[in-house]
């Protein structure tokens, strides 16, 4: 038989549960929405820092007696990290020619060998604001994926530009905020996204694996608006005899921005 205090327990219970309930669907709208505020006071302060590196590759692909030719035009996007234009790009963006190497593979001695070559020919740096200017590819490094581009002359007045020197650590879970831009299919429209660190590798080097974003170059910032990094793609090494990389294919990670600064001053000298 169920005692009036049993029952008064449960019926505060079926409350307490309801009154959460409620406080969830109440909190969370208003939670999105404070998210949603944070990445746009974010897209406001660095939108002009993310511009369009306008390329024309020449790529050479040859594999026994077979040979193709092609040119391409493209458009990257890139963080500017000083005031001189100095702008960072994903160099598997830049120049494929590493990442087809690897997925290619390393062929056996009694298959035909693959072979490509590419060349950049034309650079340009569009920033937000429409203008263009000429530029040109200064350093690379392909084991982070990095490229550093440069106006060919002076500015006529500085570029808003990342500092790199105040960044931020993301924790596990944290929301950061990756800015892209679009071509002029879309109108060079910034194209922001909140994402959420999924996982954090310390081998060979720190870098953080975002959990939906896939587009490479772009900068990622913390909620407050410090720099994160920059998404770049991390590439397996090739595998000899199958004629390809393994099964993980490549990883879009964000390089923090503290493993970037070292190429930047070289690449500004």
């Amino acid at each position: 038989m169920i005692t009036g205090q049993a029952r008064r327990r449960g019926v505060c219970a079926v409350l307490a549960a309801a009154l959460c309930v409620w406080a969830w669907l109440l909190l969370c709208p208003a939670y999105g929405d404070d998210v949603a505020a944070q990445a746009r006071q974010v897209v406001t302060k660095w939108q002009n820092a993310v511009i369009s590196v306008r390329l024309v590759i020449k790529t050479s692909m040859s594999m026994g007696s077979n040979t193709n030719q092609e040119e391409e035009k493209s458009d990257v996007t890139g963080a500017v990290i000083n005031p001189n234009g100095l702008t960072v790009v994903s160099l598997s963006q830049v120049d494929p020619a590493e990442m087809y190497k690897r997925y290619m593979g390393r062929r056996g001695a009694d298959e035909p060998q693959f072979n490509v070559e590419t060349q950049v020919t034309d650079v340009k740096l569009r920033f937000a604001d429409g203008s263009e200017v000429a530029a040109k590819v200064v350093l690379r490094d392909k084991d982070l994926d990095l490229a550093f581009v440069r106006p060919v002359d002076k500015l006529p007045q500085p570029a808003t530009a990342v500092d790199l020197a105040q960044s931020a650590a993301p924790q596990l879970l944290d929301q950061v905020v990756t800015l892209n831009r679009l071509g002029d299919y879309a109108e060079w429209a910034i194209a922001p996204r909140v994402d959420r660190i999924q996982a954090i590798l310390s081998k060979p080097r720190t870098v953080y694996v975002p959990q939906d974003s896939d587009e490479v170059g772009t900068p990622a910032f913390s909620l407050d608006g410090k720099i994160v990094g920059v998404t770049l793609l991390r590439l397996p090494s090739a595998v000899e005899g199958t004629g390809g990389m393994d099964e993980s294919g490549g990883l879009t990670v964000i390089l923090p921005a503290a493993e970037i600064i070292e190429g930047a001053k070289q690449a500004a000298e």
